[in-house]
């Protein structure tokens, strides 16, 4: 269920009763899979920690200045505190839960990142990347007019049905490029008919809002809702995880829009027999999850089928993978 921009932004003082939630809890759960604090040994870092000094910060025990880059910065946005919480757990919740309700490391960190950003105090990277992403859509600051021009060399810039979003990365990064391009030959393969936005597409918003951005969020989904409902689209396929969930948790106005994540299509088209692979790859492979499209939107067979429809392919499975049942399931090895 997607919520409004408004319902999506909100303050320390909002947040303050998950906020407690967190302060008062014991258990640690969140803690112990956390990827910060795994990497650090520092709790701050985790759903615990930063709930501790968003409330030291909100009753002025805390100082703006010490609000340091290292750990308002370090949250991954995985989902593994929200995942592992048991406020989390009732199945309310899980089916109408919003970011305004559920307990998130994560959106405590978004928030103190937007006040970073509204004191105009953020790294200067993360400075650059938002003011590039509001001018050119895009955190590398490169020209719209490329994207256009990648665009029309495909042949995909008359308006369809069908839209394949595929991210403000896009053609900007190499590998992501020859990802896109890839979709693109097999999705054309199977004959469906496709477009995309060129410089029209911006950012979905997820990475505004990860890094504090608020702002640069609110004008990134209005002009993505405005242009995507004027072309009459009635389905989006989105190359990266991120602006999967985005577009499914906070665009109400795509309602009744179908929006898939490529290995969802992929999966979809394998299984009614309109792609085959054919040609074999004699390699042992493994597959990550993708925290945005795995923990976050329970997709987690279709890519797997996608790569054991491959003739030769042995797919192996990591230690951590899918979602465990139990916390146990992820623990470290001694």
């Amino acid at each position: 269920m997607a919520i409004s921009k408004e319902e999506a932004i909100v303050s320390l003082q909002e947040f303050e009763p998950q906020i407690w939630t967190c302060v008062n809890c014991f258990c640690g759960l969140c803690v112990e899979g956390c990827p910060v604090f795994q990497e650090s040994r520092n709790e701050v870092g985790a759903a615990r920690g930063l709930a501790q000094v968003a409330l030291a910060y909100m009753n002025g025990e805390l100082d703006f200045k010490e609000l340091q880059d290292t750990f308002v910065y370090g949250c991954t946005g995985c989902g593994w505190c929200e995942w592992t919480c048991s406020l989390n757990t009732p199945l309310y919740i899980q089916r109408n839960g919003s970011r305004r309700t559920r307990v998130s490391g994560a959106t405590i960190a978004e928030i103190l990142r937007s006040i970073r950003a509204e004191k105009g105090k953020v790294p200067k990277n993360v400075r650059d990347a938002l003011t590039s992403l509001y001018q050119s859509g895009n955190p590398y600051g490169r020209s719209k007019k490329s994207k256009d021009k990648w665009v029309e060399d495909l042949g995909l810039n008359k308006p369809t049905e069908t839209i394949l979003y595929v991210g403000a990365t896009v053609p900007f990064e190499e590998r992501a490029t020859q990802m896109a391009e890839a979709v693109v030959k097999i999705l054309q393969a199977a004959q469906i008919d496709i477009s995309m936005l060129g410089s029209e597409e911006m950012d979905s918003g997820a990475m505004a809002m990860m890094m504090g951005g608020e702002g640069v969020f609110e004008v990134m989904t209005e002009h993505n809702e405005k242009t995507i409902k004027e072309q009459g689209a009635k389905q989006i396929i989105c190359v990266s995880p991120h602006d999967y969930d985005a577009f499914k948790a906070y665009y109400p106005a795509f309602e009744g829009l179908e929006i898939k994540h490529y290995t969802q299509i992929l999966g979809d088209l394998i299984e009614t027999g309109k792609i085959k692979p054919t040609k074999p790859l004699e390699q042992k492979v493994t597959y990550h999850d993708p925290c945005y499209l795995g923990r976050k939107n329970d997709v987690y067979d279709e890519p797997r089928k996608v790569l054991q429809s491959i003739p030769g392919l042995e797919l192996v499975e990591m230690k951590k993978t899918r979602r465990p049942t139990t916390s146990d399931q992820w623990r470290q090895e001694p």
